[in-house]
Formats: C-alpha cells, sequence, structure tokens
C-alpha cells in the first residue's frame, strides 16, 4: 500500500495499479479506495468500477471509501447526484471515525445543502471533526465559535482552533480577531497572520493585504490582486479595474475550457 502511494505521489500512477489490485485481492480496503480515486477520473469503466471500489470498501467497513462514495453522490461524480444519499453516507462515515465526513456532514447541514439547515448539529459535527484532528473542521468550527453560530460567542476557543489548524482560512480569521476583536487588539501579530494567510494563497487574505500595501509597494498589491482575482475573488477583481488594470480569468474558467 505504502508503496504504490509512494508511485503515485511521483506521478507513476500506472505502475503503482498492479499493486494495488494484488493488495485489493488481499483484501486491502485502503487500496480499494486509493485504486478507486485514481479510476475516478478515468474511461467511462474506470469511472463505473471506481464506483464499485468505493462501495466494497465502505462495506467493508473502510470510512474513506464511505466518505468518498458519499462524495461522489454529494456532487454527481461517476453516479447520479443525490445530495440527500451524499449526507446519509457522510454521516455513516462520520459515526465510523472519519473526521474529515464529519467535516464534511457539518458543512451540509451549515449550508442547508441535501439536508435541513441546522446550525446547532452543524456546530457538534465541526467539534467531533476537530477532535478528530480534521484541519478544516478545526477552522470551520473556530469560525462558529468567533461568530457565536451554533454555539455561545466564545472568541477565545475560536483562537485556539484557528491556532491549532494554521490553516490559510485560520490564518485569516487570526488576523480579523487580532486586528479588530475588542480585547484581543495586536496589530503586528495580527499582520503577520494577513501576510502568513495571504503568502498561503488564501485569496480574501491576498485581497487585504493588497488594499494595505498599495501605498507602500503598488506593483507587489497588483501581483496579490491578480492570483486573488485568478482565484475567483471578485472584490481583486473589482479593485484591478478601478486601477484601470485587466482582470485575469479565473484559472477555474480556464480549465473548463480545457476539458
Amino acid at each position: 500500500m505504502d508503496d504504490a502511494a509512494a508511485l503515485i505521489g511521483n506521478g507513476e500512477t500506472e505502475k503503482a495499479k498492479p499493486l494495488l489490485e494484488e493488495n485489493i485481492l488481499a483484501g486491502c480496503t485502503d487500496s480499494m479506495v486509493l485504486l478507486g480515486t485514481v479510476l475516478s477520473n478515468g474511461t467511462e469503466d474506470e469511472r463505473a468500477r471506481s464506483i464499485a471500489l468505493f462501495r466494497e470498501a465502505a462495506e467493508l467497513g473502510n470510512s474513506s471509501g464511505m466518505r468518498n462514495l458519499a462524495y461522489c453522490y454529494a456532487i454527481g461524480l461517476n453516479v447520479e447526484k443525490n445530495k440527500k444519499k451524499g449526507a446519509e453516507l457522510y454521516t455513516k462515515a462520520a459515526e465510523m471515525g472519519n473526521a474529515r465526513a464529519a467535516c464534511n456532514i457539518g458543512v451540509m447541514l451549515d449550508y442547508g445543502n441535501g439536508v435541513e439547515q441546522n446550525f446547532e448539529e452543524a456546530f457538534l459535527w465541526y467539534l467531533r471533526s476537530a477532535q478528530g484532528g480534521c484541519t478544516r473542521g478545526m477552522t470551520n468550527l473556530g469560525e462558529y465559535y468567533l461568530w457565536g453560530k451554533g454555539t455561545e460567542k466564545n472568541i477565545h476557543k475560536a483562537e485556539e482552533w484557528f491556532i491549532r489548524s494554521a490553516s490559510p482560512r485560520a490564518f485569516y480569521r487570526l488576523s480579523e480577531i487580532y486586528l479588530d476583536a475588542p480585547g484581543f487588539i495586536d496589530v503586528k501579530k495580527g499582520r503577520e497572520c494577513l501576510i502568513h494567510s495571504a503568502e498561503l494563497g488564501y485569496s480574501r487574505a491576498m485581497f487585504k493585504y493588497g488594499t494595505i500595501l498599495e501605498t507602500e509597494n503598488k506593483d507587489k498589491a497588483v501581483d496579490f490582486y491578480n492570483q486573488a482575482a485568478m482565484k475567483g475573488n471578485q472584490d481583486a477583481a473589482t479593485r484591478l479595474e478601478a486601477l484601470g488594470l485587466p482582470v485575469p480569468e479565473p484559472s477555474l474558467k480556464r480549465k473548463k475550457k480545457k476539458d
């Protein structure tokens, strides 16, 4: 399994496939999930097999297989889109201990996507996800504490979970705390967090840091605006227009055109 994963990481997917097939014959469910992931963007037959592999792994008790199957139903990847079924499968995977699935069902509850919107339940799933070590779950939990959403507002706990997450979005939220929250103001620390978030590629941070940089280094500010606009940040695109500069096409649109 580790050898196959290493080959895939090095871009040698075709060499990894026979190893994964051998592992699958030996009953390795993690190999089922990994091969299913590899095949999910292949030929029509390969895509169909990817779903079969995820389903088989899930039936054998692999929570990642269950989560991947849930994802496919949630977005309609290689199966007919069924958000309700996706939510059910995410919940099952989360109950099996999958921290990422716990975050996924939290997001669906957060937005009422495939399930009835329920912030209190979303909070509980984010808490479970964060406690299970999921970085995205930690960030989402921190935001709920920061905004008092689905739970009582607690900026100390928000700060704690953002620090533990250390994701680009978490650093952006930390910058908001240190720059704006009464009792937590630390301009130096706030700017450091904002810069770090921007350098990690979080588009909101790129835009906000760009607005600060304009009077100090306009060229660098424009560079951040361009990067943010390419990620689809509308504020950055609007600012580039206001400066009389061309707006780059979002990378997702460019990718769709290539496809």
